[in-house]
């Protein structure tokens, strides 16, 4: 048990070590540097990899409210919203389209496998909706976290060059395309930007984890 809460204490540790470093150099991705630094502190007290995952189960559970919670930015632009939600929806269906078409694109060029191929399948959605997915169409959750986590840090890296490359400046399109495809991690990246991008970002969060589910029930038969 001691094990356990000293894992929370490494996470916690990391996290403010990364919002400290990302405060100071804003283009350093947070979670990257959250997990080095809690890798190598845990790697240094302890090295008791499941104590740590037993331990991360408590921080785990909150994953799911803290996801809702970014809506409330969306409850504050709901009139906006309502309408626009046709051409939201449409362009989120779009998107997840494409990220599920990327997976196929990658599966051809490497060869991987088909359990691996179901782990990605998912990744352009937030992590708590993701692993059930994953784990319902018969991939590994495990993986499907890691890439899911993947797409969301990558997606924060390239997505102001790229939206700034193709002169996207409106904030609900740049929110819609961020929540699309870099799920909870672009959505807060954003957040201390604008509220409105926060808010659309959240609504393509939800639209996706929702579309997806609906685009993937082939592959739970």
């Amino acid at each position: 048990m001691l094990s356990q809460w000293l894992a929370i204490l490494v996470t916690l540790v990391g996290y403010k070590g990364a919002t400290t470093v990302n405060a100071r150099f804003p283009r350093v991705q947070p979670l990257l540097v959250a997990v080095v630094l809690v890798w190598v502190i845990w790697w240094a007290v302890s090295d008791d990899w499941e104590a740590f995952s037993a331990g991360g189960q408590w921080i785990s559970f909150w994953l799911g409210p803290a996801t809702v919670a970014l809506a409330v930015p969306l409850a504050k632009q709901i009139r906006q919203f309502a309408h626009i939600w046709r051409g939201v929806l449409l362009g989120v269906s779009a998107g997840c389209a494409v990220a599920i078409v990327s997976v196929y694109a990658i599966h051809w060029c490497f060869g991987s496998d088909d359990i691996l191929l179901r782990s990605m399948l998912s990744k352009s959605v937030t992590t708590p909706i993701a692993l059930e997915l994953t784990a319902s169409i018969g991939g590994v959750p495990a993986l499907a976290a890691f890439f899911t986590a993947l797409t969301g840090m990558v997606g924060v890296l390239i997505a102001r060059p790229v939206l700034k490359w193709g002169r996207i400046t409106d904030d609900w399109a740049i929110g819609i395309a961020v929540g699309t495809s870099a799920h909870a991690i672009g959505t807060a990246s954003l957040n201390r930007i604008s509220p409105v991008q926060t808010a659309a970002s959240s609504v393509a969060m939800i639209v996706a984890g929702v579309v997806t589910s609906l685009y993937l029930i082939p592959f739970s038969f």
